[in-house]
């Protein structure tokens, strides 16, 4: 797992058959590296811990949990979306880039935005 220097973004490397893009994302990954948002879309806690086994990154603050191999899904706790992913590519000397920037909303989810 790698994290951005601004604590926004974290990268994992995990095998390609084990990553089971949402539709509409199965080229966001290359060779099995994932890029999501690091804030956690509950309330903003910074998401730090990550289980190897299970392929999930939780939230310390209320515990919510999401599944990396499944579009940062989430699959326990209190947050209601799913971690944001960036969809990454290779440039033409093969550096792994950003595509863009998030499409969903990074951060916190509020009842008035749904």
């Amino acid at each position: 797992v790698f994290a951005g220097d601004d604590g926004s973004w974290c990268a994992v490397r995990m095998r390609p058959d084990e990553v089971t893009p949402p539709e509409g994302r199965e080229d966001w990954g290359v060779d099995g590296i994932l890029c999501f948002s690091k804030i956690c879309t509950h309330v903003g806690c910074p998401i730090s811990l990550w289980e190897q086994q299970t392929r999930n990154v939780l939230c310390p603050c209320h515990q919510s949990t999401f599944d990396l191999t499944d579009g940062g899904k989430v699959t326990f706790g209190p947050a209601h979306r799913p971690l944001p992913q960036l969809q990454l590519g290779v440039d033409d000397e093969g550096y792994l880039i950003a595509m863009g920037d998030f499409q969903d909303q990074v951060g916190p989810s509020f009842p008035e935005l749904g």
